[in-house]
């Protein structure tokens, strides 16, 4: 039985990484980041990449004397293994790699304990009260080494699938610091900038860029548009067109997907690739009224291709330059019909962040989406994985149930630009918390 309707008021917390777990494509949490390699393979890619990863895999070091991280290549289905051919990370189209980080580390309070004793028997040793403060601090250094020389490591890994045919990466890890041990590696093996992956880049598959900007400039005041240095790099666009509006937009989609799962009872018609672009194209005409432009945009078909709904958590907020503003979270079977989300509506607040449900065919998944500055992030992705033997199959079946899901997600947030840079957004959007509100 899911559990009662509740609210709890807070303010957030401070930012900051937190523990790294172990995750990623094969064992662990679908937690990650996605990037885009947009540079050319190499003549003859496999056998370049082979001898680049065998370079770079891991090598354990029992002899270290210091605190710093260890990284290198292993294999996704076996941390202990660094000896590398060609099948051991090319499954047909995906490349996929383990990050391993070795991290040795001495216990603080240990550490204070130790060198209290130690201090102690060199002061009776010399026959003086106390030692210099700089000679403590070398006593200091060469006691962390010592330590560190007799710790064991502290072991995590990181999963890393790249599809060679598309660019795209999937890196599974959360916590900054990792991230940049993970573009640092891809870097060094492959000799390629892992470019991360951006809400322009999901409408500029569909659309024609100077779309994508014109209506950026148009309905998107807060919005880089058209501005910007316009450097391109193999194929890359350095600027990013809906830079300044990313957390006001990556809002306005979770509020879209609510608004859209409540007047077509969770129906989505997902517009086909030709469909979108066809619609964007349609827009540059003459004028329609408001009312005809989002039914053209958001139609859906008698039998949907997509069932999305909101469940299990809600979380809403006065968008503001205040860090410190409060958050009001929702948990319950269906947040988004309770008082607290209408009153929350009529106080200004606006979800920040929301639980799905989604079913594609026979395909049910659920995932968090969360507005943050930086855009639109997915995380929470639970996915019903069936294929437990196989090596070849487990990453095949993986990688396609995680292509499905993202591929949904671009195609309704494409869906939900044309919407959002039309005029009839506002007027929309408006009408529908008067609804909300007089549901209450």
């Amino acid at each position: 039985m899911p559990p009662t309707a509740g609210v709890v008021p807070r303010a957030p917390r401070g930012g900051g990484d937190e523990a790294e777990v172990s995750m990623g494509l094969i064992t662990g949490g679908l937690n990650g980041r996605r990037y885009r390699i947009t540079s050319p393979l190499p003549s003859g890619f496999r056998d370049t990449f082979r001898d680049a990863v065998r370079d770079n895999a891991m090598l354990t070091d029992l002899d270290v004397s210091d605190s710093e991280p260890r990284v290198g290549w292993v294999h996704a289905f076996d941390p202990s293994a660094t000896a590398f051919e060609l099948n051991d990370f090319l499954f047909d189209r995906y490349l996929v790699l383990s990050m391993r980080i070795d991290k040795t580390t001495v216990n603080g309070r240990f550490l204070k304990i130790a060198l209290a004793q130690r201090v102690r028997a060199l002061c009776e040793e010399r026959g003086v009260e106390s030692l210099p403060k700089t000679e403590i601090e070398m006593v200091k250094e060469a006691l962390t080494s010592e330590l560190t020389r007799r710790a064991l490591p502290s072991v995590a890994t990181c999963d890393v699938a790249w599809d060679v045919t598309t660019g795209e990466v999937l890196v599974f890890a959360t916590s900054d610091s990792t991230i940049e041990l993970v573009e640092n590696l891809v870097f060094e093996t492959f000799g390629v900038p892992l470019r991360p992956e951006r809400m322009c880049d999901w409408l500029t598959e569909k659309f024609d860029r100077g779309e994508v900007v014109e209506r950026a400039s148009r309905f998107l005041p807060d919005a880089r548009g058209g501005q910007g240095r316009g450097e391109v790099e193999d194929g890359y666009h350095a600027d990013d067109p809906l830079e300044g509006a990313l957390h006001g937009l990556a809002v306005d989609f979770i509020t879209w997907l609510w608004l859209q799962s409540e007047a077509r009872d969770g129906h989505f018609r997902v517009l086909d690739g030709a469909g979108a672009k066809q619609a964007a194209l349609d827009k540059r005409g003459d004028e329609p009224s408001e009312l005809d432009e989002w039914n053209d945009i958001t139609e859906t078909l008698r039998h949907a291709d997509l069932t999305l709904w909101l469940e299990g958590k809600l979380k809403l907020a006065q968008l503001g330059s205040d860090d410190t503003r409060e958050t009001t979270t929702i948990v319950g079977e269906a947040p988004t019909t309770t008082d607290a989300a209408r009153m929350d509506i009529a106080n200004g607040k606006q979800p920040v962040e929301a639980t799905l449900g989604l079913k594609l065919d026979e395909l049910e998944c659920r995932m968090t989406l969360s507005a943050t500055p930086a855009g639109l992030q997915v995380s929470g992705l639970k996915l019903p994985f069936e294929v437990k033997k196989g090596t070849d199959e487990k990453v095949f079946e993986r990688m396609m149930l995680l292509d499905l899901v993202h591929t949904t997600i671009k195609q309704l947030f494409q869906q939900f630009y044309l919407a959002r840079t039309s005029p009839a957004w506002a007027p929309k959007v408006g009408s529908w918390m008067s609804d909300e509100l007089a549901a209450k």
